[in-house]
Protein backbone atom coordinates (compact mmCIF):
# COMPACT_ATOMS: atom_id res chain seq x y z
CA UNK A 1 0.00 0.00 0.00
CA UNK A 2 1.02 3.62 -0.40
CA UNK A 3 2.55 5.69 2.35
CA UNK A 4 0.26 8.72 2.18
CA UNK A 5 -2.37 9.00 4.90
CA UNK A 6 -5.51 10.84 3.84
CA UNK A 7 -8.57 11.91 5.78
CA UNK A 8 -11.31 9.65 4.39
CA UNK A 9 -13.70 10.19 7.27
CA UNK A 10 -17.40 10.29 6.40
CA UNK A 11 -17.73 14.01 7.15
CA UNK A 12 -14.64 14.95 5.12
CA UNK A 13 -15.61 12.96 2.02
CA UNK A 14 -19.23 14.08 2.20
CA UNK A 15 -18.38 17.77 2.46
CA UNK A 16 -15.74 17.54 -0.28
CA UNK A 17 -18.13 15.99 -2.81
CA UNK A 18 -20.97 18.30 -1.77
CA UNK A 19 -18.63 21.20 -2.56
CA UNK A 20 -17.62 20.06 -6.06
CA UNK A 21 -20.98 18.60 -7.14
CA UNK A 22 -22.00 21.49 -9.45
CA UNK A 23 -18.85 21.19 -11.59
CA UNK A 24 -18.28 17.44 -11.19
CA UNK A 25 -19.62 16.22 -14.54
CA UNK A 26 -17.95 18.96 -16.55
CA UNK A 27 -14.54 18.38 -14.99
CA UNK A 28 -14.72 14.57 -15.23
CA UNK A 29 -15.33 14.70 -18.96
CA UNK A 30 -12.77 17.47 -19.46
CA UNK A 31 -9.93 15.66 -17.71
CA UNK A 32 -10.58 12.32 -19.45
CA UNK A 33 -11.40 13.88 -22.85
CA UNK A 34 -14.76 12.07 -22.58
CA UNK A 35 -13.08 8.64 -22.65
CA UNK A 36 -14.68 7.90 -19.27
CA UNK A 37 -18.02 7.64 -21.11
CA UNK A 38 -16.68 4.71 -23.13
CA UNK A 39 -15.40 2.94 -20.00
CA UNK A 40 -18.89 3.00 -18.50
CA UNK A 41 -20.55 1.85 -21.71
CA UNK A 42 -18.14 -1.12 -21.87
CA UNK A 43 -19.40 -2.29 -18.47
CA UNK A 44 -22.96 -2.49 -19.80
CA UNK A 45 -21.72 -4.21 -22.96
CA UNK A 46 -19.91 -6.83 -20.86
CA UNK A 47 -23.05 -7.51 -18.82
CA UNK A 48 -25.13 -7.93 -21.98
CA UNK A 49 -22.58 -10.07 -23.83
CA UNK A 50 -22.20 -12.44 -20.87
CA UNK A 51 -25.96 -12.57 -20.23
CA UNK A 52 -25.49 -11.62 -16.58
CA UNK A 53 -28.72 -11.36 -14.61
CA UNK A 54 -29.56 -7.69 -14.05
CA UNK A 55 -33.00 -7.55 -12.45
CA UNK A 56 -31.76 -5.74 -9.34
CA UNK A 57 -28.80 -3.37 -9.61
CA UNK A 58 -26.99 -1.23 -7.05
CA UNK A 59 -24.65 1.60 -8.08
CA UNK A 60 -22.44 2.67 -5.15
CA UNK A 61 -20.64 6.03 -4.98
CA UNK A 62 -23.04 6.92 -7.76
CA UNK A 63 -22.27 10.65 -7.77
CA UNK A 64 -24.30 12.49 -10.38
CA UNK A 65 -25.30 9.23 -12.04
CA UNK A 66 -23.23 8.80 -15.19
CA UNK A 67 -22.83 5.05 -14.59
CA UNK A 68 -26.38 4.72 -13.29
CA UNK A 69 -27.69 6.19 -16.56
CA UNK A 70 -25.78 3.58 -18.57
CA UNK A 71 -27.02 0.75 -16.34
CA UNK A 72 -30.64 1.75 -17.00
CA UNK A 73 -30.12 0.41 -20.55
CA UNK A 74 -30.25 -3.07 -18.98
CA UNK A 75 -33.90 -2.36 -18.06
CA UNK A 76 -33.65 -3.61 -14.47
CA UNK A 77 -36.77 -4.20 -12.40
CA UNK A 78 -35.16 -2.09 -9.68
CA UNK A 79 -32.03 0.03 -9.58
CA UNK A 80 -30.71 1.74 -6.45
CA UNK A 81 -28.03 4.42 -6.39
CA UNK A 82 -26.14 5.15 -3.18
CA UNK A 83 -23.86 8.07 -2.39
CA UNK A 84 -22.57 9.82 0.70
CA UNK A 85 -23.13 13.27 -0.85
CA UNK A 86 -26.62 14.74 -0.83
CA UNK A 87 -25.66 17.42 -3.37
CA UNK A 88 -24.50 14.76 -5.84
CA UNK A 89 -27.78 12.88 -5.43
CA UNK A 90 -29.80 16.08 -5.89
CA UNK A 91 -28.12 16.63 -9.26
CA UNK A 92 -28.72 13.02 -10.28
CA UNK A 93 -32.38 13.29 -9.32
CA UNK A 94 -32.84 16.09 -11.86
CA UNK A 95 -30.63 14.43 -14.46
CA UNK A 96 -32.25 10.97 -14.40
CA UNK A 97 -36.03 11.12 -13.80
CA UNK A 98 -36.67 7.35 -13.88
CA UNK A 99 -39.44 5.72 -11.83
CA UNK A 100 -37.38 2.56 -11.28
CA UNK A 101 -34.46 4.49 -9.79
CA UNK A 102 -34.20 4.87 -6.01
CA UNK A 103 -31.62 7.35 -4.67
CA UNK A 104 -30.28 6.79 -1.16
CA UNK A 105 -27.79 8.81 0.87
CA UNK A 106 -25.76 6.29 2.83
CA UNK A 107 -22.31 5.24 3.92
CA UNK A 108 -21.37 2.04 2.08
CA UNK A 109 -20.26 0.41 5.33
CA UNK A 110 -23.85 0.13 6.58
CA UNK A 111 -26.40 0.17 3.75
CA UNK A 112 -30.17 -0.08 4.34
CA UNK A 113 -30.75 -3.20 2.21
CA UNK A 114 -31.74 -6.76 2.97
CA UNK A 115 -29.18 -9.49 2.38
CA UNK A 116 -28.74 -11.28 -0.98
CA UNK A 117 -30.79 -8.66 -2.86
CA UNK A 118 -28.72 -7.46 -5.82
CA UNK A 119 -27.62 -9.24 -9.00
CA UNK A 120 -25.08 -6.55 -9.88
CA UNK A 121 -23.22 -3.96 -7.82
CA UNK A 122 -21.11 -1.32 -9.54
CA UNK A 123 -18.68 1.26 -8.18
CA UNK A 124 -17.36 3.91 -10.56
CA UNK A 125 -14.37 5.89 -9.25
CA UNK A 126 -15.43 5.62 -5.63
CA UNK A 127 -13.86 2.61 -3.95
CA UNK A 128 -10.58 4.37 -3.21
CA UNK A 129 -12.53 6.86 -1.07
CA UNK A 130 -13.85 4.18 1.31
CA UNK A 131 -12.57 4.86 4.82
CA UNK A 132 -12.95 1.22 5.91
CA UNK A 133 -12.31 -0.79 2.75
CA UNK A 134 -12.65 -4.37 4.05
CA UNK A 135 -15.77 -3.62 6.08
CA UNK A 136 -17.29 -1.92 3.03
CA UNK A 137 -16.50 -4.84 0.71
CA UNK A 138 -18.01 -7.26 3.25
CA UNK A 139 -21.15 -5.12 3.39
CA UNK A 140 -21.34 -5.14 -0.41
CA UNK A 141 -21.04 -8.94 -0.39
CA UNK A 142 -23.86 -9.12 2.19
CA UNK A 143 -26.37 -7.35 -0.07
CA UNK A 144 -25.47 -9.45 -3.14
CA UNK A 145 -26.90 -12.78 -4.15
CA UNK A 146 -24.40 -15.65 -4.70
CA UNK A 147 -23.18 -15.57 -8.29
CA UNK A 148 -23.85 -11.84 -8.64
CA UNK A 149 -21.26 -9.50 -10.12
CA UNK A 150 -19.29 -6.75 -8.42
CA UNK A 151 -17.87 -4.43 -11.08
CA UNK A 152 -15.35 -1.77 -10.02
CA UNK A 153 -14.10 0.99 -12.34
CA UNK A 154 -11.25 2.76 -10.58
CA UNK A 155 -7.84 4.42 -10.69
CA UNK A 156 -5.37 2.12 -8.96
CA UNK A 157 -1.80 2.67 -7.85
CA UNK A 158 0.64 1.42 -10.47
CA UNK A 159 4.38 1.26 -10.97
CA UNK A 160 3.82 3.11 -14.23
CA UNK A 161 2.41 6.05 -12.31
CA UNK A 162 5.84 7.32 -11.37
CA UNK A 163 6.28 8.90 -14.76
CA UNK A 164 6.81 12.52 -15.61
CA UNK A 165 3.58 12.61 -17.60
CA UNK A 166 1.47 11.26 -14.74
CA UNK A 167 2.99 13.56 -12.14
CA UNK A 168 2.67 16.58 -14.40
CA UNK A 169 -0.93 15.95 -15.46
CA UNK A 170 -2.51 14.33 -12.40
CA UNK A 171 -0.20 15.86 -9.81
CA UNK A 172 -0.01 19.46 -11.03
CA UNK A 173 -2.20 20.44 -14.00
CA UNK A 174 -5.41 18.66 -13.01
CA UNK A 175 -5.37 19.77 -9.34
CA UNK A 176 -4.66 23.36 -10.40
CA UNK A 177 -7.47 23.51 -12.98
CA UNK A 178 -9.87 21.35 -10.97
CA UNK A 179 -9.56 23.36 -7.79
CA UNK A 180 -9.79 26.64 -9.70
CA UNK A 181 -12.86 25.71 -11.75
CA UNK A 182 -14.69 23.97 -8.90
CA UNK A 183 -13.81 26.61 -6.33
CA UNK A 184 -12.39 23.97 -4.00
CA UNK A 185 -9.03 24.38 -2.31
CA UNK A 186 -8.59 20.64 -1.71
CA UNK A 187 -10.71 18.25 -3.76
CA UNK A 188 -8.60 17.87 -6.90
CA UNK A 189 -5.36 17.78 -4.94
CA UNK A 190 -6.93 14.95 -2.95
CA UNK A 191 -7.60 13.06 -6.21
CA UNK A 192 -3.91 12.66 -7.02
CA UNK A 193 -3.04 11.74 -3.45
CA UNK A 194 -5.91 9.24 -3.19
CA UNK A 195 -4.68 7.33 -6.24
CA UNK A 196 -1.05 7.44 -5.17
CA UNK A 197 -1.94 6.08 -1.73
CA UNK A 198 -4.44 3.42 -2.87
CA UNK A 199 -3.96 -0.26 -3.63
CA UNK A 200 -2.63 -1.84 -6.79
CA UNK A 201 -5.13 -3.90 -8.79
CA UNK A 202 -3.72 -7.16 -7.42
CA UNK A 203 -3.86 -5.86 -3.84
CA UNK A 204 -7.47 -4.79 -4.31
CA UNK A 205 -8.43 -8.18 -5.75
CA UNK A 206 -6.80 -9.86 -2.72
CA UNK A 207 -8.98 -7.79 -0.39
CA UNK A 208 -12.11 -8.73 -2.35
CA UNK A 209 -11.32 -12.47 -2.39
CA UNK A 210 -10.76 -12.27 1.37
CA UNK A 211 -14.22 -10.71 1.72
CA UNK A 212 -16.27 -13.28 -0.19
CA UNK A 213 -15.61 -12.73 -3.90
CA UNK A 214 -13.99 -14.72 -6.68
CA UNK A 215 -11.88 -12.92 -9.27
CA UNK A 216 -13.20 -13.01 -12.84
CA UNK A 217 -11.31 -10.59 -15.11
CA UNK A 218 -9.62 -7.18 -15.26
CA UNK A 219 -9.87 -4.72 -18.14
CA UNK A 220 -6.91 -2.31 -18.38
CA UNK A 221 -8.44 0.93 -19.63
CA UNK A 222 -5.49 3.31 -19.35
CA UNK A 223 -1.78 2.66 -18.63
CA UNK A 224 -2.54 0.13 -15.92
CA UNK A 225 -3.92 2.97 -13.80
CA UNK A 226 -7.61 3.00 -14.77
CA UNK A 227 -8.97 -0.55 -14.62
CA UNK A 228 -12.33 -2.27 -14.55
CA UNK A 229 -12.32 -5.26 -12.20
CA UNK A 230 -15.02 -7.93 -12.45
CA UNK A 231 -15.67 -10.17 -9.43
CA UNK A 232 -18.24 -12.86 -8.61
CA UNK A 233 -20.00 -13.14 -5.25
CA UNK A 234 -19.14 -16.63 -3.96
Amino acid sequence: MGELKLDKSKDKIESMFDEIAPSYDKLNHLFTLNVDIRWRKEIVKYIKNNKISSSNILDIATGTGDLTAELLELKPVKICAVDISRNMLDIQRKKIPDKNLELIQSDVKSMPFESSLFDIVTIGFGVRNFEHLEDSIKEIRRVMRPGGRLIVLEMFRSGGMKTGMFNLYFGKLMPYLGNKISGSKYAYSYLFKSVNSFLTVSEFISVCTKCGFEYEITKNNFLGIVNTVYLIAS
